[in-house]
């Protein structure tokens, strides 16, 4: 009889915890997408060479530009710019409350956000 109380508080407890910390996880991709997305789209302002009619994105302005904003936010990140497109990749780790009891102590969620300047 103890088993199975204590098999069905253990089941009770993973439940819970894919619960709350599975939304944790959702949120926090939310926020680190979102922040790809706006780290690579400041990258793409720094335009140059328009006039001689050879468009491209400066690759040191636009990576100082994408990296003060991940710095700003507290992350890091790997920025990539070829030609006239920005990726930003950035992985974060987020600590798990309640699945900490069944073992799952941290997972790492990751977003990589690709922004392309378009001439038409």
């Amino acid at each position: 009889m103890s088993g199975l109380v204590v098999s069905l508080f253990t089941a009770m407890v993973a439940m819970a915890g894919l619960a709350f910390d599975g939304s944790r996880l959702i949120a926090a991709h939310a926020k680190i997408s979102d922040h790809a997305a706006n780290a690579a789209r400041l990258a793409a302002q720094e335009v140059i060479d328009i006039r001689l009619d050879n468009e491209r994105i400066d690759p040191h302005a636009g990576n100082v530009a994408a990296r003060r904003y991940l710095d700003r936010h507290g992350l890091s990140g790997l920025v990539r710019i070829e030609g006239l497109r920005v990726t930003v990749s950035i992985e974060q780790s987020v600590p798990m409350t309640l699945l900490a009891v069944v073992g799952v102590s941290q997972r790492i969620v990751a977003s990589t956000r690709e922004v392309e300047i378009v001439d038409e």
